[in-house]
């Protein structure tokens, strides 16, 4: 019950670790040994670091390395900023042929595609369709791509070959159409022994396709094999007769030819006719079409919440482009440093060598990725930031982090390449938001699923942790709804303080919150308590005339001047609590005389020891007293059980109330003994206590104003 020291003990133990990390580091150790584990946790509000466990270590970041490329976009390019797609007509017009070089210029829109309109070849066919409304039909001569928006290669040298054969590792081009990638849909054929059959979506007549599948079997066993150059896939292997459908993504080779072959596709729809003739005259420049693609703010959403590769590359260049008017990764990169630079973060935290994440050259340290979120958030434009990131189980992602019990606070970036899971974003705390990033480095040998069921685990349990005020909070609103009816302060008192009986208790309960103070313990709590937080609750819920006011009121009696702060707590039940709040200690025949000692208490020799004088009850004589007073069943008072301990007050506190019998009063208080809050005859705790006390001080609750 000797509280006071316990928590000092406490708070001194709370600077050197922080238990919560401890659990969370020893979780991640635990189901995943062999890999290189870490976590950066920071106050977006404070920029200070929460807690961290290797967060100045180098780790790969995978596509969580999109949050950087997409919060310079965000900072550099303006927000109505959309990538165009033009036409250049250079050359004559006579009637409705034109001839000349017909120039298709792509400045980088990477959504030619169906993903805003209703067809991959929308967006072209508003283009040829334009051709026609200004009367040809007819288009003699060259049709030319230029390309000198983005600078450099097509395929980053950087990653690693085999990305090539899959969709995620496209090849990059400013005419891009339909994310660079088709569909395969194979089907089985009529019968047993036959080809397969192979639809390509979108076909523009681009990839060619050699189908070695047979019909055999009821399993789907089919691979593929590129040609490195040419857009050919080759297929082998064999497709059920039962299987209804077998489906796979892959990218093309030279993705402006595939842009040129749609574009060729479209006009065909649009009923114009294509002649190529390369001896006509160039001419001079006619006219031009512009079709502008989404604005910035879809690109976004699609890289951080879809984690688009492609997108994500196109909008590096497109952020060269802007910022330096050079469309290479290279600039792009030049930019994110001249960015991060702006906004005070360490270039030297960084190593940059694309705009999404997929090299594994990659690295930076978990600290600088939250400090570059904590930034990013606190900036005019967080809030756009904040909406482009994934949300649980609604948009982006898939049903990741859909089951998490807070899921509705959470917003996050997904990474994951070879042996690299990451997740980074942000956690809605109670009064603040929160930055994470966390990593699994090395982590070949575990199960892709296990290795996302842990870092998402380990983002519940933080979001957990840092809102488990609002769910108390919740709880104690019901309860104070339940006393409406009751307006006198100490029918107030007395109803809250008998409602909490039955509690269970827990020493040090409280802290001064999870973020930004060293005790990391939440603010409100109505699951567990100790004695003097269980009258803090009780008198929180009694003064409040408003729920609104309550957490307010809480902290106000908590703290000397209601400032959150270890060294403004009220620790010292007599000398502080009751002086800070003003509640009159009365009655007594003898005077407690008391030095507190606060200079071994915070461990600081410059603090003032004060003394105390109180008029006080000895233990026999407050037995007596307890047996035989009478007091109305609704008077409420406050008890101090003082300590006979050199520098402290008191060892114990309690509500008192007039008992329903004749004579004897009731105390109320959380026992350490029974483990819970409970009510007994107040002689009978003072005649059974294990507390060295000389004896008890009362002292009354100042009354509404």
């Amino acid at each position: 019950m000797r509280f006071l020291f316990l928590l000092a003990i406490s708070f001194i133990s709370s600077f050197a670790a922080n238990p919560f990390l401890d659990s969370l580091v020893s979780y991640a150790d635990l189901n995943a040994p062999e890999t290189k584990f870490g976590i950066s946790v920071r106050s977006v509000k404070t920029d200070s670091i929460v807690y961290s466990h290797k967060g100045n270590e180098w780790f790969v970041p995978a596509s969580t390395m999109k949050l950087l490329v997409t919060a310079a976009a965000l900072q550099s390019i303006p927000l109505d900023y959309a990538p165009k797609t033009l036409i250049h007509l250079e050359g004559i017009k006579r009637s409705n042929v034109f001839s000349g070089v017909l120039r298709l210029e792509g400045r980088g829109d990477p959504n030619i595609s169906a993903r805003y309109y209703p067809s991959a070849l929308f967006a072209l066919s508003n283009l040829t369709d334009s051709l026609k409304g200004k009367g040809i039909d007819t288009l003699r001569g060259i049709l030319e791509l230029d390309t000198s928006f983005f600078r450099g290669p097509r395929k980053p040298g950087e990653w690693r070959k085999k990305f090539f054969n899959s969709w995620y590792g496209a090849e990059i081009s400013p005419l891009s159409f339909n994310d660079n990638c088709v569909l395969l849909e194979i089907r089985p054929g009529a019968k047993e022994g036959d080809s397969a059959q192979i639809t390509v979506i979108p076909d523009v007549g681009y990839v060619k396709i050699k189908n070695g599948i047979k019909t055999s079997g009821n399993r789907v066993r089919h691979k593929y094999t590129m040609d490195a150059v040419k857009p050919e896939i080759t297929f082998s292997g064999t497709i059920g007769a039962n299987v209804s459908l077998s489906t796979v993504v892959l990218p093309v080779r030279n993705p402006a030819a595939f842009f040129k072959a749609a574009f060729l596709k479209s006009l065909e729809n649009s009923g114009i006719v294509y002649i190529e003739d390369d001896k006509v005259y160039r001419g001079k420049a006619l006219d031009s079409l512009i079709f502008a693609g989404p604005p910035l703010k879809s690109l976004l959403d699609e890289i951080n919440q879809r984690s688009q590769n492609l997108h994500a590359e196109m909008l590096l260049r497109n952020l060269g482009q802007c910022s330096r008017q050079e469309g290479s990764a290279e600039s792009g990169i030049i930019s994110e440093k001249l960015f991060l630079q702006n906004a005070g973060l360490s270039i030297a935290d960084f190593k940059i060598v694309d705009g999404s994440g997929l090299s594994p050259q990659n690295s930076l340290k978990p600290n600088a990725l939250t400090q570059l979120l904590a930034y990013t958030k606190r900036d005019k434009k967080g809030d756009i930031y904040l909406a482009s990131l994934a949300i649980p189980g609604v948009s982006g992602a898939g049903k990741r982090l859909a089951s998490l019990e807070f899921k509705d606070k959470v917003r996050f970036k997904t990474g994951f390449i070879d042996g690299v899971h990451g997740l980074a974003g942000y956690i809605a705390a109670e009064d603040d938001t929160l930055a994470f990033a966390i990593y699994l480095n090395n982590a070949q040998k575990i199960n892709e699923s296990r290795a996302r069921d842990i870092l998402d685990t380990l983002v519940g349990r933080i979001a957990k942790y840092h809102n488990s005020e609002t769910v108390q909070l919740e709880e104690g609103k019901k309860l104070w709804e339940s006393a409406d009816t009751l307006k006198i302060i100490n029918e107030r008192i007395n109803y809250f303080s008998n409602k909490l009986k039955g509690k269970p208790y827990f020493l040090g309960p409280m802290g001064e919150g999870r973020s930004n103070y060293p005790s990391f313990k939440q603010r409100v709590n109505f699951k567990e308590m100790d004695c003097l937080t269980y009258m803090e609750h009780t008198l929180a819920l009694a003064y409040s005339k408003d729920y609104r006011d309550f957490f307010n009121i809480l902290q106000s009696i908590r703290y000397k001047n209601g400032i959150i702060n270890y060294n403004m707590r009220n620790h010292f039940l007599i000398a502080d609590w009751t002086e800070n709040n003003h509640f009159a200690m009365n009655m007594g025949n003898t005077i407690f005389e008391k030095e507190i000692d606060k200079k071994k208490f915070f461990n600081d020799s410059s603090m003032a020891n004060p003394n105390i004088n109180i008029p006080y009850f000895p233990k026999e004589e407050a037995i007596i007293y307890a047996d035989t007073v009478t007091f109305a069943r609704d008077t409420i008072f406050g008890v101090a059980i003082l300590s006979d301990l050199p520098g402290l007050d008191a060892a114990h506190t309690g509500f008192v109330v007039g008992s329903s019998k004749k004579s004897g009063l009731m105390f109320r208080h959380a026992s350490q003994l029974k483990g819970k809050v409970i009510e007994q005859p107040l002689s009978e705790f003072l005649k059974t206590t294990k507390i060295k006390t000389p004896g008890i001080a009362f002292f009354r609750f100042i009354k509404e104003e």
